[in-house]
């Protein structure tokens, strides 16, 4: 098959890149589209928000599938960019002011994404404050996940080159239950978090 195929001729490679083409298959394998009851690639990988010398100092580990998503109830929302407008002013706040009322769900973690490094992310949360409680925050660097869930934005007009669409979801062990997407990036009225809240059953 094309996975046995696959995984022999990755044999030879480092680990690190083998989990690099894994999720590279995975981003281009037909068929696959971000929407309820799939299950996203075991593959990914995103860097969590922290200084860039702690990044140093654990020689600038990613954060896994198994560490982010494996036996545990994700609540996952993307937005454009850390610094700017509606993510800054609404969205961000409007899942930390309800993260009790997630955990009551059952939800394990809440967690923000952005095509940002880990270290604007981490400088982000803190300007944040209690708006941001509550939330764990994601570098997706290199828009690798943005596009594997094909949310890519090009936001060129505002000056922030290819970022994420504005989405929210519900990933249970790696299943997608939710999935709520923004027709514009500008828009939040179905990807925040009192929206999600309604949507968990």
């Amino acid at each position: 098959s094309m996975q046995s195929l696959f995984v022999r001729a990755c044999r030879v490679q480092r680990p690190e890149r083998v989990r690099s083409m894994a999720f590279d298959v995975c981003q281009n394998t037909p068929g696959w589209a971000p929407s309820v009851g799939n299950r996203i690639s075991p593959t990914i990988t995103l860097q969590k928000a922290r200084k860039f010398d702690e990044a140093v100092a654990d020689k600038f580990k990613a954060s896994t599938y198994d560490e982010i998503f494996k036996g545990k109830k994700v609540v996952l929302f993307a937005v454009p960019g850390a610094f700017t407008g509606v993510c800054e002013k609404a969205h961000v706040p409007s899942f930390s002011k309800n993260a009790d009322a997630f955990k009551a769900k059952g939800i394990d973690s809440i967690i923000c994404i952005a095509v940002n490094d880990a270290y604007v992310m981490n400088a982000w949360k803190n300007v944040l404050g209690a708006n941001g409680s509550g939330i764990d925050f994601y570098g997706d660097h290199n828009a690798a996940f943005t596009k594997y869930m094909k949310q890519e934005a090009n936001l060129a007009g505002a000056a922030l080159g290819t970022r994420s669409q504005r989405y929210a979801a519900v990933i249970e062990n790696g299943v997608i239950k939710v999935l709520q997407v923004e027709k514009a990036p500008t828009d939040l009225t179905v990807s925040d978090g009192d929206s999600v809240l309604k949507a968990l059953k």
